[in-house]
């Protein structure tokens, strides 16, 4: 299991159109519909970063990687069925996480708002009581960790929002171990929280026993020097 991180920056319209050239045309015409610049280059960058990913670790040509997807939406690699990854994105920062097991992972950038109405509509009668027991400042940071923490489960299941939220609970105990309860059983998944950033929770979810420590953190401009010159070879 690996999880990576790359914090994104600025990238000019020229190098855009050149790295669009080193992806598939489906996700290209998929990129080039966001309006929001930031948008674009998440996307972008998700699909620079799996690829590179791919490329190191099982030695295939970039023109030879092939994505489809599940009935759910859920890509996967075609021909590696034992090769797993989730990608997610928000604010600055896009994760991708591998494993030889179904894997998840959700990052998302901590907003101020009133999550009380949220909670009330999607989630749990537990975890409502766990985010809205506390002080406000609190009650954000508790609804941003069973929210990431809950996503990343339904992504690590691959059937998307087939799951409802409302349909399984995240469940934190005093010693900080994470759990989750469908059909008032305990499933066999691995949580996992990491802190990349003061203004970022991120939840990884496996069904392997333990999930890695670290988060492997690259930098965007060298993944992408990385990847033109991979391609050029």
């Amino acid at each position: 299991m690996k999880i990576y991180a790359v914090k994104i920056s600025e990238i000019s319209k020229e190098k855009m159109d050149e790295l669009y050239e080193l992806i598939d045309s489906e996700k290209k015409c998929r990129i080039e519909k966001f309006i929001n610049t930031k948008d674009k280059i998440r996307t972008l960058i998700g699909e620079i970063l799996i690829r590179t990913i791919v490329i190191d670790n099982l030695n295939i040509h970039n023109k030879c990687i092939s994505f489809n997807k599940n009935q759910y939406g859920k890509p996967y690699l075609e021909s590696y069925p034992s090769f797993n990854f989730n990608i997610s994105h928000s604010g600055e920062y896009v994760l991708c996480a591998i494993d030889d097991k179904p894997i998840g992972v959700d990052v998302e950038e901590i907003k101020p708002i009133d999550c009380e109405g949220i909670v009330k509509s999607f989630f749990t009668e537990e975890e409502f009581e766990y985010i809205v027991s506390k002080e406000l400042k609190f009650s954000l940071n508790r609804f941003y960790e069973i929210l990431t923490l809950k996503e990343s489960y339904i992504k690590c299941c691959g059937q998307g929002l087939s799951i409802p939220l409302s349909s399984f609970s995240i469940q934190i105990d005093q010693s900080k171990d994470i759990k989750v309860i469908k059909h008032n059983e305990y499933t066999q998944h691995a949580f996992k929280l990491f802190n990349i950033d003061s203004g970022y929770k991120v939840a990884v979810c496996s069904i392997s026993k333990e999930i890695c420590n670290n988060i492997i953190r690259l930098d965007q401009k060298c993944l992408i020097d990385k990847y033109t010159g991979v391609n050029i070879e």
